[in-house]
């Protein structure tokens, strides 16, 4: 008992409380970025289960109180870092649609679907396997002539999801 409560309660109100913040962090839980050593969001399953091995263990075994704590405790830890290792971080580092990222845009030749005007944006069109793509694009360096609509541009950079583009020439000739 700890200031009169009895432990299994003290776990019993826990696991609600975690549970509670469980449901929370799973609807809001993209609005929370932590860059620390130890991630808030690791706390809650660690004291959830925690609190559900304790309680399991106050209520069905006559072991020590403390003993039960540790021995949650670190059941807890080893799946606690099971979840991360093996869910949490590979599901963070997912991306989530079959669409191109920026990075790999650069470097791809396009075709001028709204025609690039010398100070000001136009829209390019990227094929792929998995489909075409439209991206504003504006020229990378000053040019002489605007980039009229069906001819092709190279992609030298994507920033804030505009792709900076130079006329494409085609191969080299010697």
């Amino acid at each position: 008992m700890i200031g009169g409560i009895a432990l299994e309660t003290i776990y019993w109100y826990t696991l609600l409380g975690c549970a509670g913040i469980a449901v929370f962090l799973v609807l809001f839980g993209d609005i929370f970025v932590f860059d620390g050593p130890i991630d808030p969001i690791l706390i809650v399953p660690w004291l959830t289960f925690t609190s559900l091995f304790g309680y399991l263990g106050e209520h069905l075994t006559e072991l020590d109180s403390i003993f039960l704590l540790i021995v949650s405790g670190a059941i807890s830890t080893v799946l606690v870092f099971l979840l991360n290792f093996y869910v949490r971080v590979p599901m963070k580092n997912a991306q989530s649609s079959l669409s191109a990222s920026e990075k790999t845009l650069e470097g791809q030749i396009a075709i001028v679907v709204t025609p690039i005007p010398l100070q000001g944006m136009g829209e390019i069109q990227l094929k792929s396997v998995t489909g075409s793509i439209t991206r504003p694009a504006c020229f990378y360096a000053p040019q002489s002539t605007t980039a009229k609509r069906g001819e092709q541009v190279l992609i030298i950079e994507v920033r804030d999801r505009v792709c900076y583009v130079t006329p494409y020439e085609g191969m080299l000739k010697i």
